[in-house]
């Protein structure tokens, strides 16, 4: 029929296996798998992942992503190359006045100053 099955029952005749997924603020997603093997334990593994990786992954952590999203959006616009705008986004990333600002809690300031920063490279 050429097309992909999954068979939860009997990893051997599927094509491919669906893994546990931990899901952190809608932002990052991490998965644990095995192969098929046994979801059973890739569950137990996922609960145990999880509880670690929550306290792993801050709220810094997020707003730098959701920030950094932003920025790569935005840089898109103004600079032509992808090495531009990747020098760029570690630029912003390593920016102690922005780690401040999302210290603080404050990412709509933070996504301000990435537009003035874009500005600034005329």
């Amino acid at each position: 029929m050429r097309c992909y099955a999954y068979a939860a029952d009997d990893p051997e005749v599927s094509d491919f296996a669906f893994g546990s997924v931990i899901n952190i603020q809608d932002t990052v997603q991490i998965a644990v798998s095995t192969g098929g093997r046994s979801p059973a334990m890739a569950r137990r593994l996922r609960m145990q992942a999880e509880k670690i990786f929550k306290k792993l992954i801050k709220k810094e952590d997020i707003y730098q992503i959701k920030l950094q999203d932003f920025a790569r959006r935005a840089a898109k616009t103004k600079l032509a190359t992808f090495p531009e705008r990747k020098k760029f986004l570690y630029r912003v990333m390593n920016d102690n006045h922005i780690k401040q600002l999302i210290a603080d809690g404050n990412l709509k300031k933070a996504q301000k100053y990435v537009i003035e920063m874009l500005g600034d490279l005329n």
